[in-house]
């Protein structure tokens, strides 16, 4: 019955996107289909899919169209994840598997919308906005043409940033997943590898001469200047700062473990670090971490 339990658990799930819940559930999506195909030979795999599909497909004929597309959009990550499960690959093979899969179809909608379907990202994204500000506008409270210039603002910002939104979107998908999945496996007595301690986490030195190329960058292109080198300072200096982010917090779970406090210490700072690091230089005790040897000094 467990295969029939997480097929009818994955309908519920691409159904509960019409739901307020949607905006939590979405990441699971990928969790049924995870654990079913660690679970069932790869024919039996593909009857249980197709069976999901043609259900989807039905009901969401009379509710919403885009629900098929959507699910096939998640089911092809959780196989490729599922596949390195079976395999026994360590958890960053998993993770790299899934983060690239997601990554490439991200990327082939935007090509699709932008050269098949012709359509202009920015300027679909600022009448977007702009729909939704004139409300203020129209208020009184501001003057006119505000939500024309906000909105277009706003959308050049996005199409800025849009590799490291990406980057981002498909890493948090693939993470949650895998976290996911492999508690639902291990709950099935399936072994499935985990990523090693956080407090072990170390990103390569080279990593800071990344960083200052692309400080250099952001301070020798003026804004006014060549768009592509814009994009790429802007994006290189997200990511980076995220990584550096990650590392802060895995240098809290070692000092955590150095100096004998409590788990939840290292868990508090990991929770503040991922609200809000875009107002907490947090990233920078882990660039001081990856660039000078921090740990073996305080190991001594």
């Amino acid at each position: 019955m467990k295969p029939m339990i997480w097929s009818i658990a994955a309908i519920i799930l691409i159904f509960s996107i019409l739901t307020p819940l949607g905006i939590i559930t979405i990441f699971a999506l990928m969790v049924p289909f995870a654990v079913l195909f660690v679970m069932l030979s790869p024919g039996v795999f593909a009857g249980y899919a197709a069976g999901i599909c043609a259900v989807v497909f039905v009901l969401g004929s009379l509710i919403e169209p885009m629900l098929l597309p959507l699910m096939l959009f998640f089911m092809i990550p959780a196989i490729v994840m599922g596949y390195c499960y079976k395999k026994k690959k360590p958890a960053r093979t998993a993770l790299l598997a899934g983060f690239v899969t997601i990554l490439a179809q991200l990327l082939m909608q935007i090509v699709l919308l932008s050269l098949v379907l012709e359509i202009n990202l920015s300027k679909g994204l600022t009448d977007m906005f702009q729909s939704q500000l004139q409300q203020f506008e129209m208020s009184g409270l501001l003057n006119a043409g505000w939500a024309e210039q906000v909105a277009e603002s706003l959308a050049n910002s996005f199409v800025t940033m849009l590799p490291s939104l990406l980057l981002l979107t498909a890493l948090v998908f693939a993470a949650v997943s895998h976290a996911l999945s492999r508690r639902m496996l291990l709950g099935n007595g399936i072994e499935v590898p985990g990523l090693p301690p956080a407090k072990t986490w170390m990103l390569p030195r080279s990593l800071v001469w990344y960083y200052l190329v692309a400080w250099i960058i952001s301070l020798v292109v003026p804004a006014e200047g060549a768009e592509t080198w814009i994009v790429i300072g802007a994006n290189l200096m997200y990511v980076l700062q995220l990584a550096f982010t990650v590392q802060g917090v895995a240098f809290f779970y070692f000092l955590a473990d150095v100096k004998r406090w409590s788990r939840a210490v290292p868990a508090v700072f990991a929770v503040l670090a991922a609200l809000f690091h875009a107002v907490l230089p947090i990233f920078l005790i882990g660039l001081i971490d990856v660039a000078f040897p921090l740990r073996n000094r305080l190991s001594k």
